[in-house]
């Protein structure tokens, strides 16, 4: 199957035995039409059958021009009126309360001028991230907040919030994602995987995650809200388990390709196959089990996570135990038997990439860190 990639943030075209060709495209919400006119012309001369959204700004793009594309190819996500309920976090968490899944307690919060009015109200620490998934250049990322001393240094200024902002309170727990494939109703695929360490060390992104059993009320609780939403194709229903009580709480969906999608591929469940055959007319040929226990790790990931929990080291014991605990485990972290979500001997540059970007990316920032503390230095 020939792949080839496009993408609107300029950085090093992806490399890899499995990528025919890339093609940088303007970015979506500053130049629309070129936006559509150079993807179009890409499509046309690459003869494409399928495009695939493979992160959550490619996901808005394709949903806001949708129909632009619809005599050329097939897009590889539900039209926008599934699409766009997806992308709106707090839609979702609506749709699950009717569906009787638990979800952290939130309030939508518009301007950073309303922060303080919840300071008796929302016990610390606070979880404040986007209500809505966008294409943006500005756009605010997710945040924890520990203290109202933070809230102020944050935001000193009023600031509107565009799209506005999910003030939620934070959940003790376990990241559980339960990853299904949807079509016609019908759950073709599922997998669970458990998330061991995350980047930041307070919660983000996976960096070691472990294949686990799917759990059979998490996955009646994704399907149910799945299919509440009318949902079909690839997506992660995340939430987050608490070790002591076991009780789950929601936090959000991924309607597209995850993070970690390379994990239940080397556990023996293959999504994007499964997708690709069924989206061109075929019965995939799913497996009822797949390698639990099978271990994942995200090398860049580590490095990223490490570089700041050294940064936060110097300001917080919870950072310093976090990092004490990583340095004894790294023997365990190194173990071949430990998956590389990038790395294949017969396929090395997309892990080699991954490795030189993140680290030119952390040593300037640790230059402009070290610029800004020199005297005449700029903050």
């Amino acid at each position: 199957m020939p792949v080839d990639v496009a993408g609107f943030v300029p950085a090093v075209a992806p490399r890899s035995r499995a990528i025919r060709d890339f093609k940088l495209v303007p970015r979506p919400e500053l130049d629309p039409a070129g936006f559509v006119s150079q993807l179009r012309d890409f499509i046309r001369q690459g003869r494409h059958d399928l495009v695939i959204p493979a992160d959550d700004q490619a996901l808005v793009a394709l949903t806001e021009h949708y129909h632009e594309f619809g005599d050329l190819t097939r897009i590889a996500c539900p039209p926008p009126e599934i699409t766009s309920h997806i992308l709106d976090k707090s839609l979702t968490l609506d749709v699950a309360r009717k569906c009787g899944i638990r979800v952290p307690k939130t309030r939508l919060i518009s301007n950073s001028e309303q922060l303080p009015e919840s300071f008796s109200t929302f016990p610390f620490p606070w979880i404040l991230k986007p209500a809505r998934k966008e294409v943006s250049v500005e756009e605010i990322k997710s945040s924890r907040l520990a203290t109202a001393d933070e809230v102020d240094a944050k935001f000193p200024a009023p600031r509107e919030f565009v799209p506005p902002m999910l003030l939620q309170e934070y959940c003790e727990g376990a990241g559980v994602g339960v990853e299904l494939l949807l079509h016609d109703g019908e759950c073709v695929a599922v997998f669970q995987h458990r998330r061991l360490e995350e980047v930041p060390y307070t919660g983000g992104v996976s960096v070691t995650a472990v294949a686990e059993r799917p759990d059979p009320e998490l996955v009646k609780q994704s399907l149910d809200l799945l299919r509440a939403l009318h949902w079909h194709g690839p997506a992660m229903v995340e939430f987050k388990v608490n070790p002591c009580s076991g009780s789950a709480v929601l936090m959000e969906v991924n309607g597209r390709y995850w993070g970690t999608i390379s994990l239940p591929i080397l556990a023996g469940v293959d999504f994007p196959l499964y997708h690709w055959q069924l989206l061109h007319g075929e019965t995939p040929s799913v497996s009822e089990k797949y390698a639990m226990g099978t271990k994942w790790r995200w090398t860049a990931g580590h490095i990223w996570r490490l570089h700041g929990l050294l940064i936060a080291a110097r300001r917080s014991r919870s950072a310093r135990n976090e990092l004490g605990r990583g340095f004894s485990e790294c023997p365990v972290l190194l173990d071949a038997s430990i998956q590389d979500a990038l790395f294949s001997a017969s396929d090395p540059m997309p892990a080699i990439l991954d490795l030189v970007q993140i680290v030119k990316y952390l040593s300037s920032y640790d230059i402009k860190a070290l610029l800004r503390r020199l005297p005449g230095g700029t903050s």
